[in-house]
């Protein structure tokens, strides 16, 4: 069995991992002595690829057969996060390279995000505080948002951050609603949600509603015009899953509409939103550059794993988050 002291190519040279950003400091602490690092330094995204034996990566870029093919030595790719619709995992099977995603890394961090910008939307924050450096009177009389408690939470998705969000926003008082197809009763029964059995059963009587969808085919726009109409007048909709899952057209129609009342994104299509986009400057609306697991702990975290997923592979051992396990061994072998 090799090992991450010896190079693919047996010269016993350390392994080459790459990183398609500036690897800082936290990067190269976890990797300290153990490979070669190369990362993106100029223009060109996939520069030095050529040359790597393991991969981690954000979600930029889309990994397919094009990518691959610049990467002979390439055995295993791993996402940072949990997300992996921008890896090509049929290509990736085809090219015997392990491809891994790091689920449990960025949860805390995100759902935390999920319910700051609940907090932030059905209390007005951002409306109230341009208010006040606006000027403007009656502040109290025109706020006019939602209290939470005995309130409805509609969770698009009930796996590991939307079920953390379900957890603290149940302690808050909010009864929960979810449609989500693959978890099974004991994971509503755990958290005390109500099984909605299509997307607008689960939006209809919900004062929020919030997206924890993986992206797909089957869920871009997720959110569109006809899920919006099927909520009810006033709802708040946050988003911190992928952009491509509300389509924000339908989404600005519903806000000028009244329909929704005040929407968070940490996710948007395309990111980052150009300066003088219309969400940006709307008072109802709280946008973050995707940014929700960016704590210095989820930083840590999602490296962390990314690192073990990609050590695991390079040192000859299925990784345990591999998306892709019939790619296996491959070019591990």
């Amino acid at each position: 069995m090799s090992t991450s002291s010896d190079a693919a190519d047996g010269s016993g040279a350390l392994p080459v991992v790459w990183f398609d950003r500036p690897a800082g400091r936290l990067q190269r602490e976890l990797l300290d002595g153990r490979v070669e690092i190369v990362d993106v330094r100029g223009d060109d995204p996939l520069e030095g690829i050529e040359r790597a034996h393991g991969a981690i990566v954000g979600a930029a870029i889309r990994y397919d057969r094009t990518v691959y093919e610049q990467a002979p030595r390439l055995k295993v790719i791993a996402r940072a996060g949990i997300g992996f619709d921008n890896l090509d995992l049929d290509d990736a099977t085809e090219f015997g390279i392990a491809a891994c995603n790091t689920p449990d890394g960025p949860t805390i961090s995100t759902a935390e995000q999920a319910v700051a910008l609940i907090f932030a939307i059905t209390k007005g924050l951002k409306e109230s505080a341009l208010r006040l450096g606006a000027g403007e009177g009656d502040l109290w009389a025109r706020h006019g948002h939602l209290e939470l408690a005995g309130s409805t939470l509609a969770l698009a998705g009930l796996g590991r951050i939307g079920g953390y969000v379900a957890r603290v926003m149940s302690a808050v008082g909010m009864e929960i609603v979810a449609y989500d197809p693959y978890a099974g009763d004991e994971r509503f029964a755990e958290l005390g949600a109500q099984r909605a059995a299509t997307p607008n059963d689960a939006v209809a009587d919900a004062h929020v509603v919030s997206v924890h969808a993986p992206l797909s085919d089957a869920t871009h726009h997720l959110v569109n015009a006809e899920l919006l109409a099927a909520m009810r007048d006033g709802v708040y909709l946050v988003n911190t899953s992928r952009g491509g899952l509300v389509d924000q057209e339908a989404l600005l129609a519903a806000l000028d509409g009244g329909k929704v009342r005040g929407a968070g994104l940490d996710v948007t299509e395309p990111e980052p939103l150009p300066p003088g986009h219309p969400l940006l400057g709307r008072p109802d609306v709280v946008v973050t550059p995707h940014v929700a697991s960016a704590t210095v702990a989820g930083r840590r975290r999602i490296f962390t794993h990314a690192v073990s997923e990609v050590m695991t592979a390079l040192d000859g051992n299925q990784p345990p988050n591999m998306l892709n396990p019939q790619a296996w061994p491959g070019r591990n072998a």
